[in-house]
C-alpha cells in the first residue's frame, strides 16, 4: 500500500516514534487475538482458576506447584463433569496456550502503558491525540477485564464460557485493533477528498457493517460449537433448509443461541458479504476510484475467496485446530483491509 496517498500534513508536534508504536500495538491485538482463537480451540482457557495479573507471571516451576495448580482444577466443573481423570501431562496441555495467553497480555500492556503513561505526563502528545490514546489505553484494560469475566462465567456448574462474553471479548480486541489502524491510516495514508462518490462510500460502509456482522456470528459460532452442526457442504445435514432452525423458544434466541442457525447464518452471509465486497469491487472500477483504493477493493475480493473456501474446508474437515485458527486470522485480514477502505472513502464528493 505504499502507492496511497502521502500524509497532507506533517505532523512535527507528535513523537518520531509514535507510528511505530502503533503498529506494534497493532501487531500486538493481532497476535493475541490469534492466541486467544487457539486457547478456545484447544478447550484450554478454564485451566487457570484465578486471575492475579502480577503474581500469575510465572508458571508453575516444581512439580509441587504443579499438584497444587493440577488440584486446584480439579475441583472445578469443567474437571468434574468433562476431564475427570485427566492427567498432569494432558492437564499441562491445556495450561501452557493460556498461560502464554495471559502472559503475552501483560507484556502487551506494558507495551501500551509505559510509553502512555511517560507521553502524558512528559507531554509528548499533542491535545489532539490525547483522547485518543487515553481511549485505547482503557479499551486494553476494559478488554482484559472482559477476557477474566469470560473464563469466570465458565467456572460454574455448566462447564462453558458465555458465548456472548466471548463475542464481546472478540469485539473489544478488534476494537483495539481498529482504533490503533485508524491511527496508523491518519498518518501513512490518509484519504483525499473527492477521490470517490457518495454511492460507493456507502457501499464502503456497508461492506464494514457486513465483515463486524460476520465476524461476530463467527464468534457465536464459536462459542457455541456450531461449527460441528454439519460437516457437509453446501448441503446441511442433507438439506438446504435443514429442520430445527427455528426450535429455540423465541425468534431472537433462534438467532443467536441456536447453534443450527447460528451455523446456517454464518455459512450463507459470508455469500452476501461477497456480493456486497463484488458490488463494491465494481463502483471503485465505474467511478474511476484512484488505483490504490480499487487495489484494496481486489484484495477484499479475493480474500473473501480465500475465506471462504476455508470456512468449508473446516467444516469437512471436522474443525481442525490449525485449519480454525487460520480462518480467524484471515477474517482479521479482511476486517483490517475493509477498514481501511472505509477511511479511504470517508472524505467523499459532495457532488
Amino acid at each position: 500500500m505504499d502507492d496511497l496517498p502521502a500524509a497532507a500534513v506533517e505532523r512535527h508536534d507528535e513523537p518520531t516514534w509514535l507510528l511505530r508504536w502503533l503498529v506494534l500495538l497493532a501487531l500486538a491485538c493481532v497476535v493475541m487475538t490469534s492466541l486467544g482463537g487457539v486457547v478456545r480451540l484447544t478447550h484450554s482457557g478454564l485451566s487457570m482458576v484465578d486471575w492475579r495479573p502480577v503474581a500469575g507471571v510465572l508458571p508453575p516451576l516444581s512439580e509441587a506447584a504443579w499438584q497444587a495448580v493440577f488440584s486446584a482444577y480439579q475441583q472445578t466443573p469443567e474437571y468434574i463433569k468433562i476431564n475427570a481423570g485427566m492427567s498432569l501431562a494432558d492437564f499441562r496441555a491445556i495450561f501452557w496456550p493460556e498461560y502464554i495467553h495471559r502472559v503475552l497480555g501483560r507484556i502487551v500492556g506494558l507495551v501500551v502503558a509505559v510509553p502512555l503513561i511517560l507521553g502524558l505526563l512528559r507531554g509528548w502528545f499533542p491535545r489532539r491525540l490525547r483522547v485518543h490514546l487515553v481511549g485505547i489505553g482503557l479499551l486494553f484494560v476494559s478488554q482484559g477485564v472482559m477476557g477474566w469475566l469470560m473464563v469466570k462465567s465458565g467456572l460454574v456448574n455448566d462447564p462453558k464460557v458465555s458465548p456472548y462474553r466471548l463475542a464481546l471479548h472478540l469485539g473489544l480486541a478488534l476494537a483495539l485493533l481498529a482504533w490503533c489502524l485508524w491511527l496508523i491510516f491518519e498518518r501513512r495514508w490518509p484519504p483525499i477528498a473527492g477521490a470517490v462518490s457518495q454511492r460507493t462510500a456507502r457501499w464502503a460502509s456497508l461492506q464494514l457493517g457486513a465483515v463486524v456482522l460476520q465476524i461476530l456470528l463467527g464468534a457465536l459460532v464459536s462459542g457455541h460449537r456450531a461449527g460441528f452442526v454439519s460437516d457437509t457442504f453446501p448441503l446441511i445435514r442433507g438439506q438446504w433448509i435443514p429442520m430445527g432452525l427455528g426450535s429455540a423458544s423465541s425468534w431472537w434466541a433462534n438467532i443467536v443461541a441456536n447453534p443450527l442457525m447460528l451455523h446456517f447464518e454464518h455459512r450463507w452471509f459470508a455469500f452476501v458479504l461477497l456480493g456486497i465486497a463484488l458490488t463494491f469491487h465494481r463502483q471503485l472500477r465505474r467511478y474511476a476510484a484512484p488505483a490504490p483504493l480499487r487495489k484494496v477493493g481486489t484484495a477484499i475480493l479475493l480474500l473473501l475467496h480465500l475465506q471462504i473456501a476455508l470456512g468449508i474446508i473446516t467444516i469437512l474437515t471436522l474443525v481442525p485446530t490449525w485449519l480454525a485458527s487460520l480462518h480467524q486470522l484471515g477474517g482479521i485480514a479482511v476486517l483490517s483491509l475493509t477498514w481501511l477502505a472505509f477511511h479511504q472513502t470517508r472524505r467523499r464528493d459532495p457532488a
